[in-house]
């Protein structure tokens, strides 16, 4: 089987609530959709994104360097084109836009592999569960008043989810822990509560808040300073008996390694997108399982899904559902749990209404 052409589509998916933080705010993310073909009839979709801008980048990449690399190549050598286009596009950078690249070519090649030998995809990477459990972003966003978003809060852990997640370092510590307050009097004493503050707190504001909210049981402290900052988390870590986590924004295995190899973090959330597709994401979920790190990766459950069924230390799916209602075929959730695929594929083909109505020329 070889390949003989690959397609690509740009659009902007609005999200019901807008992205904010301290640095940014807008309504959509951007989606890069791929199509790869093969000279036996089969086709595998995959995609990459962005929430905000460079997408165009993204698709530039796939359309002329990637073709270039991977036309008449045997699409079932998954892991060997992968490391081949990373390697080959290297010295236009070992993160960003080639890796955003490569990780929609990675889930295409995937999609067709899985549909070449007639099994379901969780089966290939060799499945420990057929579920993994829920937590919700969702319900967090700074932005959301309180009561509104102790009232989302409620319907989520109704809904089965594990916990919930909440967006903090935007007002003062006291601010953040009258919300978490909130948070645990409508939810009980056994949710989880999970915290994120996006990178935006510098060192001494981190500590700060860190030990004004140990209180209340806090699963984990997501990204509470700048990403590559080692040394700072070695610190905060130190100083707080909130697990940290981190992996989220990371873009390539060698800025996942020392973070686990270090013991800086407890939780790893490496994106399987931005890391460059599921090759390299099962790379990292065996170095951090090596070292008791377990994974709890960001955003696109369609994808996490299947690989959190797929290794020894998984923790929860990150229930963000924004794509869902635009594939053709969307991942099974239910009673907290979302469920890998029982059939070959992995069901990444936008439908066409999704596709006609969010493409940008």
């Amino acid at each position: 089987m070889k390949i003989t052409d690959l397609c690509t589509n740009y659009m902007r998916i609005p999200v019901e609530t807008a992205l904010v933080n301290k640095t940014k705010s807008r309504a959509f993310m951007e989606v890069i959709t791929l199509k790869i073909v093969t000279d036996e009839g089969l086709v595998g979709y995959g995609y990459s994104y962005t929430d905000g801008f460079g997408g165009r980048a993204i698709q530039t990449v796939i359309e002329t360097d990637i073709r270039d690399l991977i036309i008449g190549k045997d699409p079932m050598c998954v892991k060997e084109l992968s490391r081949f286009c990373l390697w080959e596009l290297r010295q236009a950078g070992s993160s960003g836009v080639t890796v955003l690249g490569v990780a929609a070519m990675d889930l295409a090649l995937w999609d067709i592999y899985s549909q070449a030998v007639g099994l379901p995809i969780s089966t290939i990477w060799g499945a420990y569960r057929d579920r993994v459990p829920m937590y919700a972003s969702v319900a967090g966003w700074a932005t959301l008043p309180p009561e509104e978003m102790a009232a989302r809060a409620k319907e989520l852990y109704d809904m089965g989810m594990t916990g919930i997640k909440l967006q903090v370092g935007r007002t003062t510590p006291d601010g953040d822990a009258r919300r978490i307050e909130i948070l645990r009097e409508t939810l009980g004493k056994e949710a989880k509560i999970f915290i994120d503050a996006n990178t935006i707190l510098g060192l001494p504001q981190a500590i700060k808040l860190a030990k004004r909210l140990e209180e209340y049981d806090i699963f984990w402290f997501e990204e509470p300073i700048p990403l590559l900052d080692k040394e700072g988390h070695k610190l905060l870590g130190q100083h707080t008996t909130i697990p940290l986590a981190v992996g989220e924004n990371f873009y390539g295995y060698g800025e996942c390694h020392d973070f686990i190899t270090d013991r800086l973090v407890s939780y790893m959330q490496t994106d399987v997108i931005r890391i460059g597709g599921p090759t390299e994401w099962m790379r990292v979920a065996a170095l951090a399982d090596s070292y008791n790190v377990r994974m709890s990766p960001h955003f696109v459950m369609e994808v996490t899904t299947e690989v959190q069924c797929c290794v020894q230390n998984s923790l929860f799916v990150e229930y963000i559902p924004w794509f869902q209602a635009y594939f053709k075929d969307p991942i099974r959730t239910e009673n907290g749990f979302a469920y890998a695929r029982t059939k070959p594929g992995l069901g990444l083909e936008f439908d066409e209404a999704a596709v006609k109505a969010f493409t940008v020329e």
